[in-house]
């Protein structure tokens, strides 16, 4: 690779080594252990220099979309061919409540530390150490091997793998802690793990590509998360003409597919909004009003702090600062709720209330790039 490619030659070290990790002490030590790890690491490699070279444009990796037919299924082509997927179907047990498979999923295959499941949960990190411990002697208990389960108990087991690898996208998709806002590889992963989940035979489902969809339209938008100078960009500042297109025909494509079930889930509505973000000329022109009708529907199903969030922001873009405001809940600890009351206050020219609100969200921001977006809004309020 060259000595420009050490930090890619570490990188794909360290994912053989954690594949190795997770996969090892459930199916085995393989017989030439050293090879293992050798083309783990080679195929990583070249996927980290394929990604560089094209961006996020996955299309390549990600067509076909007709799935297998059922005529030509064998009891193979039930099975789960793909090592990670198979293992997140596998630590889903049924033993463990569906909140203890989403963390030990999360913690086990995904890769996931502690406190970054326990900000893709809203929970403390004391409280998910726990849960994996709960759940691990609960496995234990049971007596249940983690291996590859059968192909007839994986529909019932596949909500749980979805949740699971939404949250593996979004801890990729805006970090929670350190330097860098975005983490591609965890996006990347959780579309491709996504796609594949919904073209299974077993566990295609309407439900499954519009979590396909969904990942695909907002990793569109990863490209443009962060600006040239390292400020977090908010989505009506991003250039709409560096998304990428193949991902956002992809999502819709899938999106397209999620409509043939009747049941309308958390995936459809927010795969729906996602849609309407993508194929908007411009964050002016977004209908604004249907995203947020869609978020009163989506807050039926999931009452959480985060979508009564988003619901209160697309309120204040659809009618207006003063009904955004009265929207927002009060979310202790948020910066982004921090942030939004910031925008509306100042938007409503009560500048030194909202610069209260900007200094807190500095404070709490996560990142590097939020924090210096907050310092932008600071100095907006002061000129």
């Amino acid at each position: 690779m060259g000595a420009g490619r050490i930090a890619t030659a570490e990188d794909a070290v360290q994912h053989a080594l954690l594949q190795a990790l997770s996969l090892w002490p459930f199916k085995g030590v393989p017989a030439r252990p050293e090879a293992w790890l050798a083309i783990v690491a080679r195929n990583r490699a070249l996927d980290l220099l394929r990604n560089e070279s094209r961006g996020l444009a996955l299309v390549e990796d990600l067509i076909p979309l007709s799935p297998p037919t059922v005529e030509s299924e064998g009891r193979f082509d039930r099975e789960l061919n793909d090592d990670e997927l198979a293992l997140l179907f596998a630590v889903c047990h049924p033993a463990l409540s569906p909140e203890l498979r989403v963390t030990f999923a999360l913690k086990t295959v995904c890769g996931l530390t502690v406190p970054q499941i326990a900000a893709g949960m809203l929970g403390e990190p004391t409280a998910i150490a726990q849960r994996l411990v709960r759940a691990r002697r609960q496995l234990e208990a049971a007596g249940v091997a983690i291996e590859a389960p059968p192909p007839e108990v994986l529909p019932e087991r596949a909500e749980t793998v979805r949740t699971a690898l939404y949250l593996m996208f979004n801890e990729g998709y805006s970090a929670s802690s350190g330097e860098a806002l975005v983490q591609p590889e965890f996006c990347v992963e959780a579309v491709r793990l996504a796609r594949a989940l919904a073209q299974h035979p077993m566990t295609m489902s309407p439900a499954s590509d519009a979590l396909a969809a969904l990942l695909a339209l907002t990793a569109a938008r990863l490209p443009t998360r962060v600006g040239p100078d390292g400020v977090a960009q908010l989505l009506e500042d991003q250039p709409r003409d560096q998304w990428d297109r193949g991902l956002i025909a992809l999502g819709l494509a899938h999106l397209q597919r999620s409509a043939e079930g009747a049941e309308l889930t958390v995936w459809h509505l927010r795969a729906e909004i996602a849609a309407l973000h993508a194929t908007a000329p411009s964050a002016a022109e977004t209908d604004w009003p249907s995203i947020a009708a869609i978020y009163d529907h989506l807050l039926d199903l999931d009452r959480s702090p985060v979508v009564e969030l988003a619901r209160a922001v697309a309120i204040g873009r659809a009618q207006g600062a003063a009904a955004g405001l009265a929207a927002l809940p009060s979310i202790e600890g948020s910066p982004y709720s921090e942030a939004a009351r910031g925008v509306f206050l100042s938007e409503l020219g009560r500048v030194e209330e909202a610069r209260q609100h900007f200094e807190k969200a500095q404070r709490l921001a996560r990142t590097e790039p939020e924090r210096r977006l907050m310092a932008r809004r600071l100095m907006s309020q002061r000129e």
